[in-house]
């Protein structure tokens, strides 16, 4: 079992330790939180991109790389994500753990070292950011957001969301959209670092099996006495009077369907593991009630899962499926959430949903990316919990609580991406 350490660098400013010896690399990172903003977000997104290619110590991508194979070949990592109505940068570097080096030299504390000249002491070239540097990563981020369209599931969601969402920071894509990004200007990437640096709240993270010392010490002197807001806290909504329709057409041959609801948030332990076991059972294992009946024994689509944001109290169900069986498919939908509401739910299916969510979260302890995920996204609550602990809840989810939170979905909007024939994407 991993060994969680959780302390407070200043207001708005965490580290946690995550020890585990199973592990013989490292991983250090920094995540900037802030709430969604359109304004922001696309300079926010470039930004991470930008800052790990070089700092002005290692001005270039040549020194950069040759710093990071002498410290025996560790790497860096930007991304960008959104939870809830916050967007999240983060930078991370991994590296071998500080006991496999055969020289007793401490790696950890050259990534943390590291990980505070690329965020504090970047490359600025007259006082603004490099414009090659940003061209060349702002034409990269583009050609990510154009895949991410073509992906016709990914894309339907997308603007299911923005439909239920359209007046919330939630609609707001985690990078904002690829005009925004290609507009950008090396001043408005400076002026986003900066306000990052003073406003984000921050989560630093050491994870693996090395001694959180070197990387403590190593960002406390960057990141004390500069207090921000702790702000965890978003927009949650009731449901539409009407439910709304959105219909788009494109040359594919598989349509999607994509039903959104709105449900009711727990911010309590228990009630959060139950609200995202409700979504299991209803489309999240092979014997869940989407996949046996919608899919399986109706034939009414190619797939049908549900995912459930508890954060934002959002439900979404969503399928591939032919043009002519939208309408079956989704009354067959409605029809198998209306059944857990009145109670049919069998011990089968909730023993399958409480091993499918447990596995869930027993995963995360493979890899130190996932770890560092998991204890990310616990940041958002009053008390960040261990795969483990909630695994323990998740055993003790009663069949009553699903049927409960079940009644308390409604639903808010149908968006269909119809197929007029093509090749698949």
């Amino acid at each position: 079992m991993s060994e969680i350490n959780r302390r407070e660098i200043c207001e708005g400013v965490s580290f946690t330790a995550v020890s585990d010896s199973r592990f013989k690399r490292e991983r250090i990172s920094a995540s900037l939180i802030v709430p969604l903003n359109k304004d922001t977000a696309p300079a926010n997104a470039l930004l991470a991109n930008v800052l790990t290619r070089s700092c002005r110590e290692y001005p270039d991508l040549t020194t950069m790389a040759r710093k990071l194979n002498s410290l025996y070949g560790a790497a860096l990592y930007p991304s960008v994500t959104r939870r809830a109505d916050y967007q999240i940068i983060t930078i991370a570097a991994s590296g071998i753990a500080d006991r496999y080096t055969y020289d007793n030299s401490l790696v950890s504390a050259e990534l943390a070292r590291l990980l505070c000249s690329i965020l504090f002491d970047p490359k600025l070239v007259d006082g603004t950011f490099c414009t090659e540097d940003t061209e060349q990563e702002q034409r990269q981020l583009v050609e990510e957001l154009e895949a991410e369209f073509n992906d016709k599931r990914n894309y339907a969601i997308d603007q299911c969301v923005k439909v239920m969402c359209a007046d919330e920071p939630y609609a707001i894509g985690r990078c904002g959209t690829k005009e925004d990004v290609a507009r950008l200007t090396p001043d408005d990437l400076f002026a986003a670092w900066k306000k990052l640096l003073d406003t984000a709240r921050v989560e630093l993270f050491m994870l693996g099996s090395t001694d959180p010392a070197q990387a403590y010490d190593g960002f406390v002197p960057y990141f004390k006495d500069k207090p921000r807001s702790t702000d965890k806290k978003s927009i949650v909504r009731a449901a539409a009077p009407q439910v709304r329709r959105v219909e788009e057409t494109d040359q594919i041959s598989q349509s999607k369907l994509v039903m959104g609801y709105r449900c009711v948030r727990r911010d309590d332990d228990y009630g959060s593991v139950a609200n995202y076991m409700t979504g299991v059972v209803l489309g999240g294992t092979p014997i869940s009630k989407l996949f046996v009946n919608v899919r399986e024994k109706q034939s009414l689509c190619y797939y049908c899962s549900a995912s459930l944001a508890n954060n934002k109290g959002l439900l979404l169900i969503d399928s591939g499926v032919e043009t002519d069986q939208i309408e079956k498919a989704e009354k067959g939908i409605s029809e198998q959430l209306s059944l857990l509401q009145n109670g049919e739910l069998s011990d089968e299916e909730l023993t399958a949903a409480k091993l499918s969510v447990k596995n869930m979260y027993m995963s995360k302890l493979d890899s130190l990316s996932s770890l560092q995920s998991h204890y990310l996204a616990e940041s958002f609550h009053e008390k960040p919990l261990s795969p483990e602990e909630l695994c323990s809840i998740a055993e003790s989810v009663k069949k009553e609580d699903i049927i409960a939170l079940s009644n308390e979905i409604k639903q808010d909007t149908v968006f269909s991406l119809k197929g007029t024939g093509g090749e698949e994407s």
